[in-house]
């Protein structure tokens, strides 16, 4: 059975589904018919003779402009996490623990901790400026 009857033709259109549904797979996943993939209009999926993706191209400024998080969390798949979902989700995908006092009980390394404190004090923000942000780069700051 399909899941929901949509077709995201622009990058609203994406905010909007990601709003309503609260997360949202980019590829095709268990759920049929739950992912972007499956609901985007071909003109904003893949144009291999430009070898761009739209959608793709919307993932920073959507993150931007909703505050979202976006990862694989889903099936080890890209998905859309919005502003309002993200804080259960987290929760759930720590045992119930918010991070602090996951991190005072000594469930969560000091570099989780770094790295927690620098998104929450640049958020929203993109994996490439974080890396710029905490020097995760050659001979910079390891993620071990």
């Amino acid at each position: 059975m399909a899941f929901g009857n949509f077709t995201i033709k622009s990058k609203p259109d994406l905010i909007a589904v990601i709003d309503e549904y609260g997360f949202l797979p980019f590829f095709e996943n268990s759920i049929d018919g739950f992912s972007i993939e499956e609901h985007i209009s071909p003109a904003c999926w893949w144009h291999g003779d430009t070898g761009e993706w739209s959608a793709w191209e919307w993932k920073g400024p959507v993150i931007k402009e909703t505050g979202c998080a976006y990862g694989k969390f889903f099936e080890k798949k890209a998905c859309y996490i919005s502003k309002k979902w993200f804080p259960d989700f987290a929760n759930y995908r720590r045992d119930g623990y918010d991070f602090d006092a996951r991190y005072d009980d000594g469930l969560a390394p000091y570099k989780d901790k770094l790295l927690y404190d620098l998104i929450e004090g640049n958020a929203p923000v993109i994996s490439k400026q974080l890396k710029q942000l905490g020097n995760y780069k050659k001979g910079g700051n390891k993620t071990q």
